[in-house]
Formats: structure tokens, C-alpha cells, sequence
């Protein structure tokens, strides 16, 4: 994958709401994608380091945050750097979805 396939200004809107219910499924998903319950799932942790996921582990987590969420993500321009940390896959996915209807 490319370092970063878009600059951060590109893939993240800055409307609140949308950024919070994408976070908190985020926060939701996650535990389910590990096996294991989570006190808390801090913006800076990394996917890789701290939480020890697999390329397919991030394939898993974006899947069942789209089925959770009802939304699609646009995986296209998706980037290592956009699945490092839990602040920047919000970032990505607030950037890159619509919402299924």
C-alpha cells in the first residue's frame, strides 16, 4: 500500500456528528474484531502495535464497521497510514463513505 494516498485535509470533513458515529462503531466493532472486551479504545492507539491486527484483521474491522454502520467505505485510496491508528481510520472512513439506503 502507498504511504498516503490522499494528504489528511483531503479525507477527513470536519462535521462532528458524522465523525462521532463513525468513532463510537469504531469503539463497537473493534472488541468483536479482537475477541476480547476493551475498557477503552484511546484515538492515538495503533491497530498494528497495540492491538497486534493483521492486514486482515483491518479488512475484517473496515467490513463490520460497514455492516454495523449501514455504510459502504470506499477502500480505494485507503492507504497504510490511514489504518495505523484508530484516529486516522475515523478520519479515513469519515472522509470515504456514503451512507446505504
Amino acid at each position: 500500500m502507498p504511504e498516503s494516498a490522499l494528504p489528511a485535509s483531503e479525507t477527513a470533513t470536519t462535521d462532528p456528528e458524522v465523525r462521532d458515529r463513525i468513532r463510537r462503531g469504531i469503539e463497537e466493532v473493534l472488541p468483536r474484531v479482537l475477541g476480547v472486551p476493551l475498557a477503552d479504545v484511546p484515538e492515538n492507539a495503533c491497530f498494528f502495535d497495540d492491538y497486534g491486527l493483521t492486514s486482515s484483521g483491518i479488512v475484517e474491522l473496515v467490513l463490520d464497521i460497514e455492516e454495523t454502520l449501514a455504510i459502504q467505505v470506499d477502500v480505494e485510496y485507503l492507504a497504510i497510514d490511514d489504518i495505523r491508528t484508530v484516529d486516522r481510520l475515523t478520519d479515513y472512513v469519515v472522509g470515504h463513505h456514503t451512507d446505504e439506503d
